[in-house]
């Protein structure tokens, strides 16, 4: 049974649609290009043509094993992921390629915990119908496993789990955001897919990659350039905005997010791309400069330090504490740490000024956030809180140059790596640039350690040039 007929069928998928299966046929007929069924309406027809860019009549016979459908917010994305996903493993047919006594799986690969729990919630509402209830063997914590061998598992901001398995189908949710947010195990986009790819060749499953579209870089990006309009790629790539793929989005939604944030809107709603956004610096760029094996360097008394202290300003970020020295034209990070949260911003002081007389410190730079009360708590264990004059979008622009010319030692922190590479330059009304994390990311290790490298920077030119 191909997976239109299961979505219409009473005892399979269309409970789960409910009573509106009508307004979901727009994603009816990007199913059906997917899995190589004909699509002969002029509804059909004129939706291949908007949302692929492609003639219907030159689409291949036999579907396609990858593709990627970027489409708007609200647009039903995570409840076809879960469809596609239980298909996959239930219905396809992909178990009988299996061996006896293999097990098969089907990855459902979330960027986020909470999204991945949406995804779960879905799957475990598609298997309440009867008939697909005794299909069922166990329904755990984050997998669900069947009598023909199968599981799906739902995987959030990880994919190292589904090694060691034969892969059915991989199904990946908001496939933009991959790396972006501090729960993600996976650098990017570009790195999943890599990693998942290869799995997929026993039984000649589909990938299946859904999302919004966001910044133009990673394999998201570049699979759009490539494939989309391209009447001879081997690869779907179905681009709509929210209410194309979902008519009951109101407008006005879509209209109060174009008036609060055109540039966000855009992207959320209209599946575009971002122009705004773009990277700040290139991942190879910033492992370049971190020594290898390098966690920390002890303090030495002939070396001048300095330090730059990122306190949290809420519940969900961290504090984080970096100090370095001067070795000629070169900064080298000695210390860096992250206290995550929620933790007692007088206890994490009290902690940070500990790891400061270490080195001989008794005073520190930070940012304004909080400046009183910082300067405050931190007097109150003997060390000197400066207020720094820069926000942190300055500090990074000060710190590109001196990251570009190479004058930068960085330690073997995956966090500040990863955090610095993930910031972005997003350029603003009057034509200024603002750099700073990801949405749902973080950047308190990548901001104390900018800090302090602008710091000892500015710091060391200042005492050569009054030879103290």
């Amino acid at each position: 049974m191909n997976i239109v007929d299961a979505i219409k069928d009473e005892n399979l998928f269309r409970p789960f649609f409910g009573s509106s299966i009508k307004t979901w046929r727009p994603w009816l007929v990007a199913l059906r290009v997917l899995h190589g069924l004909p699509v002969t309406s002029k509804f059909g027809q004129d939706l291949i043509r908007q949302c692929t860019g492609r003639d219907p009549k030159k689409l291949p016979k036999e579907g396609f094993d990858t593709a990627l459908f970027l489409t708007g917010r609200r647009s039903g994305k995570s409840r076809i992921s879960a469809t596609i996903g239980a298909y996959a493993a239930v219905l396809a047919g992909y178990h009988k390629k299996l061996d006896k006594g293999e097990k098969g799986l089907v990855p459902v690969v979330c960027p986020t915990v909470s999204q991945g729990r949406v995804v779960q919630g879905y799957l475990r509402a598609i298997f309440e119908t009867p008939m697909l209830r005794e299909e069922l063997v166990s329904d755990r914590k984050n997998e669900f496993e069947f009598r023909n061998s199968a599981r799906v598992e739902i995987l959030p901001g990880d994919f190292r789990h589904s090694r060691g398995y034969t892969l059915l189908s991989v199904i990946v949710d908001e496939i933009a955001f991959f790396g972006l947010s501090e729960e993600s195990k996976v650098r990017s986009d570009t790195e999943l897919i890599r990693a998942l790819q290869p799995a997929l060749a026993t039984t000649g499953g589909k990938m299946i990659c859904i999302g919004s579209p966001y910044a133009r870089k990673g394999w998201c990006w570049t699979t759009y350039r490539k494939h989309f309009g391209n009447n001879k790629s081997n690869v779907l790539v179905w681009n709509a905005p929210s209410r194309v793929m979902n008519s009951t989005l109101p407008q006005k939604v879509i209209d109060r997010a174009m008036a609060e944030d055109m540039a966000a809107a855009k992207s959320e709603y209209m599946g575009e791309f971002r122009d705004d956004v773009g990277i700040f610096l290139p991942r190879e760029v910033i492992e370049n400069l971190f020594v290898s094996g390098r966690i920390e360097n002890l303090p030495r008394g002939k070396n001048r330090y300095f330090a730059f202290a990122d306190i949290s300003g809420g519940r969900s970020d961290g504090s984080a504490l970096a100090i370095a020295h001067k070795e000629g034209r070169k900064i080298v990070i000695d210390f860096a740490q992250l206290w995550t949260s929620p933790a007692n911003p007088h206890q994490v002081i009290a902690s940070m000024s500990e790891e400061l007389r270490r080195f001989k410190l008794y005073r520190v730079t930070g940012d304004n956030y909080g400046a009183e009360f910082c300067a405050t708590s931190f007097q109150a264990n003997g060390v000197h809180y400066v207020k720094c004059e820069m926000n942190k979008s300055a500090l990074y622009s000060e710190l590109l140059p001196i990251i570009c010319a190479n004058e930068v030692e960085l330690l073997d922190n995956p966090t500040v790596v990863n955090q610095l590479a993930n910031l972005e330059r997003r350029t603003r009304s009057g034509g200024k640039d603002i750099i700073d994390h990801p949405p749902g990311g973080h950047d308190d290790m990548a901001n104390a350690v900018a800090g302090v490298t602008v710091t000892a920077a500015a710091r060391a030119v200042f005492i050569g040039t009054l030879g103290i």
